[in-house]
């Protein structure tokens, strides 16, 4: 049986605990955090709190009383230790607004729940090579609200059954201006002779914890701007990154494959930055 943290109670996690008039169910007035964790450790912890901070201001929303690192990892421990004493797992800490109202909410207060994943891997991987596509009628829209981990994403449904249905591993998706934004789970950077290049915010791409910390680490060394399309196609290597995976390189897109020789890079840095590995 797997368990969740409810607003800083253990509970099953089939348990209902949520009334169908709650704000999340009924307007998506919800954001979210993912994070891995990595022998009870989870790695850019500051950053996550950081964006979480950001996106509850944006929202107008008041955080939890007493919500800071520690207090969430001791309530992580916790969870892990009656989840099988898991070590190695994917994080979700999700925020709901607790007011009620129509659209207009009558309260700010912030609700929350943790739930988590076993993982097997205990370390960043950046795996074999994805295969990946890009659809044409399949953009995101930019907005105030676009870098945002909310949760109505249901835009990114459909995009994930499209990319099912052609068996590719990922898709590459376009803003409303038709330039390249980010990946259905992750943001994007191109490689063009040893040099990094990655869409800016105003793309509409989430801002991404990852991404964050890798523009800050290689400052002055990542472009930051609008990217065209056809600058797939002239890329040495095509990069996706996320909080949880990490690196992850592409090997495959339309009829061109690429090499992963900065994604290898990448990923033993970041093993040993961030998790003390091969020092």
């Amino acid at each position: 049986m797997q368990y969740i943290n409810f607003n800083g109670n253990i509970y099953p996690e089939h348990e209902q605990l949520l009334p169908v008039t709650n704000r999340a169910f009924k307007y998506g007035d919800v954001f979210f955090e993912s994070m891995v964790m990595f022998d009870k450790k989870i790695p850019l912890l500051d950053y996550h709190f950081s964006r979480m901070e950001f996106t509850a201001e944006v929202l107008s929303a008041v955080f939890p009383k007493r919500f800071d690192t520690e207090r969430f990892m001791n309530m992580i421990l916790d969870l892990a230790s009656v989840n099988d004493a898991v070590k190695n797992a994917r994080i979700r800490l999700q925020f709901f607004r607790k007011g009620k109202g129509l659209y207009l909410p009558d309260d700010d207060q912030l609700g929350y729940v943790i739930s988590m994943d076993k993982i097997e891997n205990a370390q960043f991987e950046c795996g074999e090579g994805l295969k990946v596509g890009m659809r044409e009628d399949c953009f995101k829209p930019v907005y105030n609200v676009s870098d945002l981990k909310n949760s109505s994403a249901l835009a990114y449904v459909l995009f994930a059954q499209f990319a099912a249905v052609e068996c590719w591993d990922e898709m590459i998706l376009m803003n409303s201006f038709a330039q390249v934004c980010e990946a259905i789970h992750s943001n994007i950077f191109l490689v063009k002779e040893n040099k990094l290049i990655t869409p800016n915010l105003e793309s509409g791409c989430v801002n991404g914890v990852m991404r964050t910390y890798l523009i800050s680490v290689f400052e002055g060394e990542i472009e930051e701007r609008e990217m065209e399309t056809k600058e797939l196609l002239e890329a040495d290597e095509i990069i996706f990154t996320n909080a949880v995976k990490g690196i992850q390189w592409v090997k495959e897109f339309e009829a061109k494959t690429y090499s992963n020789k900065k994604a290898v890079e990448l990923t033993a840095q970041l093993n040993k930055s961030l998790l003390g590995l091969g020092i």
